[in-house]
């Protein structure tokens, strides 16, 4: 036998190991994970990342949401206020609601909004207070 060929049988010879109970049959002995096994659990566990990171949000994004919402909540209540009392909906820019007996004289603005003038960003859209940075909530 020629050297190369004899290392090769070698190295089959111990990648392979005989069971207890017989002497004739061979078990392969793995050393590693297969490529399928491999993209397996690749896939499972980008899954299951995935799956968590859905219910991960950003807090600053909730809590403007949901101070948008107070304000819009707040000021609808002033225009019906307003509505029920003087027999007349309020203006588009809620200018009618400005005052000391329904939304005060500083109207409160969304969160998202940037600007620091004095007008506020809701809107009155003839029954509704819109805001035009959380149009579907």
């Amino acid at each position: 036998m020629r050297p190369d060929q004899q290392s090769n049988t070698q190295l089959r010879r111990s990648r392979h190991r005989r069971r207890a109970n017989t002497d004739s049959v061979f078990v392969s002995v793995r050393c590693g994970m297969s490529l399928l096994e491999v993209l397996a659990a690749v896939i499972l566990s980008s899954m299951i990342a995935m799956t968590g990171l859905m219910f991960v949000r950003d807090h600053g994004q909730t809590s403007a949401e949901r101070t948008c919402l107070a304000h819009r909540a707040r000021l609808q209540q002033d225009a019906e206020l307003y509505a029920r009392e003087t027999g007349r909906a309020p203006d588009a820019k809620l200018e009618a609601i400005r005052n000391g007996n329904y939304g005060g004289t500083q109207l409160p603005q969304c969160p998202k909004h940037d600007s620091v003038d004095t007008q506020t960003n809701y809107r009155w859209d003839g029954t509704n207070v819109i805001c035009k940075y959380h149009p579907g909530s």
